[in-house]
């Protein structure tokens, strides 16, 4: 009797450290701080699971700046604007960009778009993937150093 507790202490013992171990790192995984970080986008996934690709993705750019400030580029238009990276959730707040006509082919008007009502961020193989949790839109950026 004695045998087959302990062997169930030990067990549970390794268990407990498993789960704990691996809590930890999913933990550090989703808060990733973006202060500081910028990049670029590599594709966009639209309603009805079309996805583009840009022709020049460094026209298309996100950088987070000291006080939750983002700025960036889309194509031949500027980024400004807030970000709020949550437990819960992620948001830009206010989110603005100029309004030049770019050339035929830009990704601009469906990225300013999307990124107004982008309220989720993952961080999976170095790549960030940022939606709105609820038409499958999805924007993947990898960092870069500008």
């Amino acid at each position: 009797m004695k045998k087959i507790l302990s062997r169930r202490l030990t067990l549970s013992t390794l268990l407990i450290f498993v789960l704990s171990s691996s809590q930890f790192s999913l933990a550090q995984e989703e808060d990733t701080a973006l202060e500081g970080t910028n990049w670029q986008l590599l594709n966009m996934k639209v309603l009805g699971g079309f996805l583009f690709t840009p022709n020049d993705p460094s026209k298309y750019r996100l950088n987070f700046r000291s006080e939750n400030r983002l700025t960036g580029t889309s194509d031949c238009n500027t980024i400004t604007g807030s970000y709020f990276q949550e437990s819960t959730g992620f948001r830009f707040e206010p989110f603005v960009s100029t309004r030049k006509l770019c050339p035929p082919g830009s990704l601009h008007n469906n990225l300013a778009l999307i990124l107004k009502d982008v309220n989720a961020i993952e961080f999976r193989d170095g790549k960030m993937y940022m939606t709105n949790g609820y038409d499958g839109v999805e924007l993947e950026f990898e960092e870069r150093d500008f």
